[in-house]
């Protein structure tokens, strides 16, 4: 290669790093947009909802919102009068009964014994029999997911259990459903269900949760 190629050459790869390095300040200069791929969780009173690992329940992926849903408004009241339904959302938690922590093997095997499969941003979902998702089993801590790869092997600080009604069935009986299975959960993995609070869930809690609605 003669002197002229060379000089060409190493004039091109000036030009390529010039531009290169540019691109990088433009870039630089944009504004930054955060992302999460889970949405904040907040409870009633707008306090977030952090790891298990502090005192109150896990994320799960979703956020509560205001539903759509209204009730049909007889012929003679005006429509406008029909006020929105607000979702809420009720939340257990299991806990390790011992310092390790809950068994991610036993988790899988649990979860999937009791009927739920895992879905939607990679937690395990509990079907009705129209399809959709009643309530969500989530780990309880970053990244919040329970795949193969989170539970083989693992051991979990916790697990949060989220209903948000009102559902798409008997809201009483949604409750009902949801109280059983959070126990036969708890109970089969070894651990201890507690409330929102990460208290221990209590004939109490459970008759005040019914009651909730």
């Amino acid at each position: 290669m003669d002197i002229t190629s060379l000089i060409i050459t190493f004039v091109g790869i000036i030009i390529l790093l010039a531009i290169y390095i540019i691109s990088r300040i433009s870039r630089s200069k944009l504004p930054q947009v955060k992302t999460t791929r889970l949405p904040d969780l907040k409870n009633e009173d707008g306090t977030r909802f952090t790891s298990v690992l502090d005192d109150i329940p896990a994320r799960d992926g979703s956020t509560p919102t205001t539903a759509k849903k209204t009730t049909s408004a007889p012929a003679d009241q005006n429509p406008k009068n029909t006020q929105p339904i607000k979702e809420k959302q009720h939340i257990l938690f299991i806990s390790p009964n011992n310092e390790t922590g809950l068994d991610g093997n036993l988790v899988s095997k649990v979860l999937k014994k009791n009927g739920l499969l895992l879905g939607d941003l990679d937690i395990y979902h509990y079907f009705t029999e129209n399809k959709t998702s009643l309530f969500r089993v989530a780990n309880g801590v970053d990244p919040w997911t329970l795949t193969k790869e989170d539970l083989h092997n693992k051991e979990l600080a916790g697990l949060s259990i989220v209903l948000l009604t009102p559902t798409d069935i008997d809201d009483n009986e949604a409750i009902k459903l949801f109280l059983s299975v959070s126990h036969k959960l708890s109970q089969e993995m070894n651990g201890v269900l507690k409330n929102q609070l990460q208290q221990v869930f209590t004939p109490k809690d459970e008759a005040e949760l019914l009651a909730s609605l």
